[in-house]
């Protein structure tokens, strides 16, 4: 490693991918997770923050009753399962593979030794999860107060690539706190407004700024 100082993560949208991946991608052999595969359970013990070098993964919260709410999902170059791995409290949340990922568990001795090498690490870090934290806080904050259709407009906007949203009716269901049949009434009001296009697991942004315009209006 070397002493140059770096900006570790790059803010895009609502998740922050790291910057200078190389030190991640040489610090240990990566371990092949399956689709659908369970990574860490809620109450599990926090040994580990996970470096995701390829694949997909989506993080969730489950109730004793089955039911299952996700809060968000990883790409290639992200860190997850930061917060319990340094309150060292038990993991409050869940984590699989949405598809074959290959990622790299980093124990406590191998995170001091990236902080000891690059001390602008920490101070970014406490930056990512300070961006964390105001993510949840805006999502508590729309699920409490904004009606369903803005909390749709501000899903797509907030998970928009190059102007797609890949999802299912049932995934922005669960994240936003809405039915899946009330989800699919708005996407089709969406769509007969022109605003955007309704494919397979696809929606497709045909008006941005009207979309953007809804969604923060008042």
């Amino acid at each position: 490693m070397t002493n140059n100082t770096f900006s570790a993560f790059n803010a895009e949208r609502s998740v922050f991918r790291l910057k200078n991946k190389e030190i991640f991608d040489s610090l240990d052999k990566p371990k092949t997770y399956e689709k659908n595969q369970v990574i860490y359970m809620q109450g599990d013990d926090a040994g580990h923050v996970y470096y995701l070098m390829s694949g997909k993964v989506q993080i969730y919260v489950g109730s004793p009753s089955g039911l299952e709410r996700i809060l968000v999902s990883f790409e290639g170059g992200s860190l997850f399962g930061k917060s319990a791995f340094f309150d060292n409290l038990p993991r409050a949340s869940c984590a699989r593979a949405l598809k074959k990922s290959e990622i790299i568990l980093i124990d406590k001795l191998m995170m001091k030794n990236i902080i000891g090498n690059e001390p602008q690490f920490a101070l970014d870090m406490l930056e990512y999860l300070s961006k964390t934290i105001r993510l949840f806080s805006n999502y508590i904050e729309n699920i409490s107060f904004l009606q369903a259709d803005k909390r749709i407009a501000i899903y797509i906007i907030d998970n928009a690539k190059n102007n797609c949203v890949t999802c299912t009716h049932d995934e922005i269901s669960d994240t936003i706190g809405a039915s899946r049949v009330t989800v699919s009434k708005i996407l089709s009001r969406f769509a007969e407004s022109d605003w955007i296009e309704t494919r397979y697991k696809v929606i497709h942004i045909k008006n941005i700024a009207a979309l953007t315009a809804f969604a923060f209006e008042g």
